[in-house]
């Protein structure tokens, strides 16, 4: 009678840590933190060539890709050894633990940042603005390693989405959020690129807008 006493509270625990499981890969995932709207195809290069293909999105808090697998979501494992990591056409690439989005592919190149900050509730970050909160500190565990990721936001903190644009010119990287850190970078052409964006009305914060900005760069270099 003692055995099966303790066979049946022994069935009852593996029952309840069961249904905990259960339950938490049940939780849907918080899709504010993410640049695209769900997880999708992803095509992977690495430097050595070779080709996969994963179910993907890019964590704009992180600043990685993560990838989902069986309902689990992991990070990344190599990212400095993948070359180009595509979703929906759009082309990604690492730069040290992050991950850069490849906007315009020219001798002048941009680039964008995608980040978001964790908003207290009360608490107003501009743009450009930082959040006094960590990023990894409010998740229940991340690991930087590739490992699972659990990603657990409260649910009254804001995701504010403030991307850095960067532009690379004679190898060298320059991030820049306004027009007037933006014409710093070529001063050559300090007059041409502040008339262009006067009379096309560019918005610095626009994507198209500085496809047309950076394009426009490029013609005035290669003249």
């Amino acid at each position: 009678m003692k055995y099966i006493s303790k066979l049946a509270a022994a069935c009852l625990m593996i029952l309840a840590v069961t249904d905990l499981c259960h339950s938490q890969e049940s939780q849907s995932v918080n899709m504010a933190q993410y640049l695209f709207p769900e997880f999708t195809e992803c095509i992977i290069k690495s430097k050595t060539g070779s080709v996969t293909t994963e179910t993907g999105n890019y964590n704009t808090i992180t600043g990685k890709m993560a990838f989902m697998k069986d309902g689990v979501i992991y990070g990344l494992t190599t990212a400095r050894q993948a070359d180009t990591i595509t979703i929906d056409n759009r082309h990604f690439v690492p730069f040290g633990e992050f991950i850069y989005e490849v906007v315009v592919n020219a001798p002048i190149t941009l680039f964008i940042q995608h980040e978001s900050r964790l908003i207290p509730p009360g608490q107003q970050v501009g743009y450009g603005g930082t959040s006094k909160v960590s990023k990894v500190n409010t998740y229940s565990h991340m690991s930087t390693q590739g490992g699972v990721y659990s990603l657990e936001i409260p649910p009254d903190f804001e995701i504010k989405y403030l991307p850095v644009y960067w532009v690379r010119h004679n190898g060298e990287m320059h991030s820049f959020l306004g027009r007037a850190r933006f014409i710093k970078i070529f001063p050559e052409y300090k007059k041409e690129i502040g008339s262009f964006i006067k009379s096309q009305g560019i918005k610095m914060e626009d994507r198209e807008d500085l496809i047309r900005l950076v394009k426009y760069c490029n013609e005035l270099y290669a003249q």
